[in-house]
């Protein structure tokens, strides 16, 4: 098969505390930077050749957050809290995820089944979302997630299904019927806080009709379907290979001897494909895939067009398996757009998911190049005419690397021009002031360059790549790493040929990338993002942003930036504020951040586990970031020019320019710092100095 390749001050979490951290003209600033106060005059979101676009033409981008079930039934002050620290963030879109888990809208004490919407939990739900709207952000909404079917809504062997009946609620029809029910009262229940249903509200953007659900996800449960169940998808099975080869004589024709004597399509005697070894033969396995996307496209043809039927305006998509490229088909094929996830170091299990103590690699994805970074991953997303949202991602605490998540996602999510980035998740109540995985909300690694990456990302400042791989599956990982150079694009061509070939204008791979992927350093044809995985270091160069994230090197510079520093792990970003390059900028911000972690946290060496590490303690507040005064200074310049000296190794610090004049904070007490000619010793305040030298770039006339 070929592979044919065409050619401010930000939001700051303080040492201690991340709620005592005082909010300053430039956390405003940035929040309304990135969102656009005539939302609501733009009308519904629709697709338009293959990205979100509004009904005036203009494009449409997102950046955003996840916050998901425990975290939403919270008081109205807290919420009204949360909902401002996003407006300060930059946030233009939430994504309310598992509303219909355990103690969500789905489940009314002393009430069985789930058949009903608690009053109460959506009377929350739609004061989220009334406040949401008030500070012009956008939202998405998801429907079944991990709602738990039960005997009273009539579901067959309900105890025996898993959270989502998952892959079942993709093919039941009961399961199916259900799954309309609750969409047509969820969707158009009027809020009445803004007096709208969500069908009628241009505020929500995005819905999605099932989160991570599919026959591919998880194939070994596929292939141990519980009855009535699997005697009904075999029924479905026997049927469609009816429609493909008539009879038995027909199908073996097809399968040979893979054909058992006592299979009969018109008998309905001819078991399921397995998935999971050991395989049957290629055919009769293709067979057996093909058929299963033909039931999932089914099934999201069915709840899109119900969806439709009871007003829902907007684009529509499902979730199944980023990496299986027919499962993500069966959505490019039906949905409007594609939405997934990618994480860095997701916790691994010795036992049953989510239980026990949670393991994990602590390793520098920089580092790798392969097929489950970032850029390659996602590589699969864009298909043709469809937008991508990647709708949960993160770089995982207790990872001590992650200050280059933002950096990374940021940088190839605009290479590969993405629709929309959505971090997962944000965190409230007693978990909010430490650190937890997947949560990010007092996370100073993370959090702290969220309002500066969704600026760069919504402004487009890092370029789209103009030269196009096109992925022509089935096809080997090794080809999806020409996303760390190339914009890709993905299709399926069904083929008898089993060999992966790679070409580029009839050139090898190695010369016509080379100069791309010289020596380990990944380079994207625009130039501006250089991957160097010796170093475990990623460098974005464009005019409005600059950055440097990874493993620091003790000097570097990038445009305008000089950087020299101790802190062996961390990221150094600057970005405009006043949309001209940083060179000429009269107004922009540089922020540093390193490592946090919880006090008391201990991650230990184990044997046998899952993975290296043991989260054997998670700690408690306060978050600390390890900065201490260090003889050595942090030096920036800026232009050739002294910018700062700060006697600090980790930490956070930034500072911002503006018409000559410096706001710096440092999280860090009792470090010599010095900023134009006012020489102090740091105690937690933010300080506004004056500069006294022009930092533009001094041109030379020629005589």
């Amino acid at each position: 098969m070929a592979v044919r390749v065409f050619i401010c001050l930000l939001v700051l979490v303080a040492l201690a505390r991340a709620q005592d951290y005082p909010d300053s003209l430039q956390v405003r600033e940035l929040g309304s930077m990135t969102r656009e106060p005539s939302s609501l005059r733009k009308g519904f979101l629709r697709v338009r050749d293959g990205q979100f676009r509004w009904a005036d033409g203009s494009r449409a981008k997102f950046w955003g957050v996840n916050i998901a079930n425990r975290n939403l039934w919270i008081p109205r002050p807290e919420i009204d809290r949360v909902v401002d620290a996003w407006a300060r963030a930059g946030v233009n879109m939430v994504r309310f995820e598992a509303t219909d888990s355990k103690g969500a809208l789905l489940d009314i004490p002393g009430v069985p089944g789930s058949r009903r919407l608690n009053p109460e939990r959506l009377l929350t739900l739609h004061y989220w979302i009334s406040r949401v709207r008030d500070k012009q952000m956008h939202y998405y909404l998801d429907l079944i997630d991990f709602r738990t079917f039960t005997p009273e809504d009539g579901v067959a062997n309900a105890t025996a299904l898993p959270r989502a009946a998952r892959p079942y609620a993709c093919f039941d029809e009961r399961l199916i019927e259900l799954q309309k029910e609750y969409a047509s009262q969820f969707l158009t229940a009027v809020n009445p806080y803004t007096g709208l249903a969500p069908v009628d509200d241009p505020m929500m953007a995005l819905v999605e009709v099932c989160n991570e659900s599919g026959f591919f996800l998880n194939a070994s449960h596929t292939d141990k379907l519980i009855e009535p169940y699997r005697s009904n998808l075999g029924q479905r099975w026997n049927a469609w290979l009816q429609t493909r080869y008539a009879d038995r004589a027909g199908l073996a024709a097809a399968w040979g001897t893979a054909l058992k004597p006592e299979e009969d399509p018109v008998a309905g005697t001819v078991a399921l494909p397995h998935l999971t070894g050991p395989l049957d033969s290629p055919l009769r396995q293709q067979d057996g895939v093909d058929f299963l996307v033909a039931v999932q496209r089914d099934y999201f043809k069915t709840m899109k067009g119900h969806l439709r039927r009871i007003g829902v305006k907007v684009p529509i998509t499902a979730v199944v398996s980023a990496d299986i490229p027919p499962d993500v088909f069966s959505v490019a094929a039906e949905m409007d757009f594609v939405s997934e996830n990618h994480y860095v170091d997701h916790p691994a299990f010795s036992g049953p998911d989510w239980q026990g103590k949670f393991f994990y690699q602590n390793t520098n994805t920089l580092r790798d190049p392969g097929r489950f970074g970032f850029a390659p991953y996602t590589a699969t997303l864009r298909w043709p005419d469809k937008p991508v949202v990647i709708r949960e991602w993160g770089w995982v605490w207790p990872n001590a690397y992650r200050a280059a998540s933002m950096p990374e996602a940021l940088a190839y999510a605009s290479l590969q021009d993405y629709d929309g980035m959505l971090l997962f998740s944000y965190k409230t109540g007693e978990v909010a002031p430490r650190l937890v995985e997947f949560g990010y909300q007092s996370d100073p690694c993370v959090w702290g360059l969220f309002s500066a990456a969704g600026l760069a990302f919504l402004r487009q400042d890092v370029e789209a790549g103009e030269d196009l791989a096109e992925l022509i599956y089935p096809v080997g990982p090794e080809a999806a790493r020409v996303a760390y150079a190339l914009r890709t694009l993905t299709r399926l061509e069904p083929s008898g040929d089993t060999e992966v070939v790679l070409s580029v204008g009839g050139m090898s791979p190695e010369l016509a990338l080379g100069p791309l992927f010289a020596a380990g350093t990944y380079t994207s044809s625009t130039g501006q993002i250089e991957r160097r995985t010796g170093q475990g270091l990623l460098r974005i160069q464009a005019p409005r942003l600059v950055a440097l994230a990874g493993e620091l090197p003790a000097a570097a510079q990038v445009g305008p930036l000089e950087y020299a520093g101790t802190s062996p792990v961390g990221a150094v970003l600057a970005v405009s504020l006043d949309d001209e390059p940083l060179e000429s900028s009269q107004r922009f911000v540089i922020k540093f951040v390193s490592v946090a972690e919880n006090t008391g946290q201990a991650l230990i060496p184990v044997q046998g586990g899952p993975a290296p590490l043991m989260l054997d303690q998670s700690g408690a507040a306060p978050v600390l970031t390890l900065g201490r005064p260090d003889p050595s200074p942090t030096r920036i310049k800026w232009n050739g020019k002294q910018l700062l000296s700060l006697f600090q190794q980790n930490g956070t610090f930034e500072l911002m320019i503006e018409d000559g004049r410096a706001v710096f904070w440092t999280d860090t007490p009792g470090v010599r710092f010095q900023v134009g000619q006012a020489e102090l010793v740091s105690n937690g305040s933010v300080y506004d100095l004056p500069l006294t030298r022009a930092l533009q770039p001094v041109h030379n006339e020629a005589p």
